[in-house]
């Protein structure tokens, strides 16, 4: 789902997410964990790789690599492992001209509430909803991003994780981002005011002390 933000201004929503397993209690200690990061589409039936051109995956530095990038749906790494760090993805998109769009993921193995017990039976997921702006694309990517293309085999519907994706309203979603978009920009309005304000009452205070 492409929207229009101006005249020339669209954007794109994804999810970044990640789903860990553990692997029960005969699994190595060093690997108590598969788990897949990721960046998808919302719409299963869509293919990322249609505006997406490669994301750069930077893991821990005890993996080796560390690094890993992937060109093709899905967009995704899986490993194993014990511990939950931060994973900082760099996406590119088919536009030489768009600076790639930096991101960071928390993975977690580990539910949130401690009474809840691990299970192999049920991954911990940990999804957010995203909005990425672009801002006077090229025709190229125009094209991409506003094609009207029917389902692909490179969409994420099939994908063994599907099941435990998160599904976003995607209007509550917008909603909310555009809430936060115009309380930032109202923060920003009053700071500039109030430097303003400042700035006037040095310059009378300089004015005052110039006459001492």
């Amino acid at each position: 789902m492409v929207a229009e933000q101006g005249d020339d201004t669209l954007s794109k929503a994804i999810a970044i997410g990640s789903c860990a397993y553990w692997l029960g209690k005969r699994a190595e200690e060093s690997k108590s964990h598969e788990w897949t990061v990721y960046v998808r589409a919302i719409d299963p039936d869509e293919d990322a790789g249609v505006y997406i051109k490669k994301i750069v995956f930077q893991l821990h530095p005890s993996f080796n690599p560390a690094t890993r990038v992937i060109e093709a749906p899905p967009f995704e790494v899986t490993e194993q492992g014990w511990g939950e760090f931060e994973i900082q993805l760099q996406i590119f998109f088919h536009d030489s001209h768009e600076k790639p769009l930096e991101l960071s993921h928390l993975l977690k193995l580990y539910p949130d509430v401690e009474s809840t017990s691990l299970t192999s039976n049920r991954p911990v997921v940990s999804e957010r909803y995203d909005e990425v702006v672009f801002q006077e694309p090229s025709a190229e990517l125009r094209q991409r991003l506003t094609a009207t293309v029917g389902p692909s085999v490179n969409g994420w519907r099939n994908s063994p994780h599907a099941k435990w994706y998160t599904t976003f309203d995607v209007n509550a979603q917008q909603e909310q981002l555009q809430a936060v978009y115009q309380l930032i920009a109202a923060e920003l309005q009053n700071a500039s005011k109030r430097r303003v304000q400042c700035e006037e009452e040095l310059k009378s205070l300089r004015a005052e002390l110039s006459t001492v």
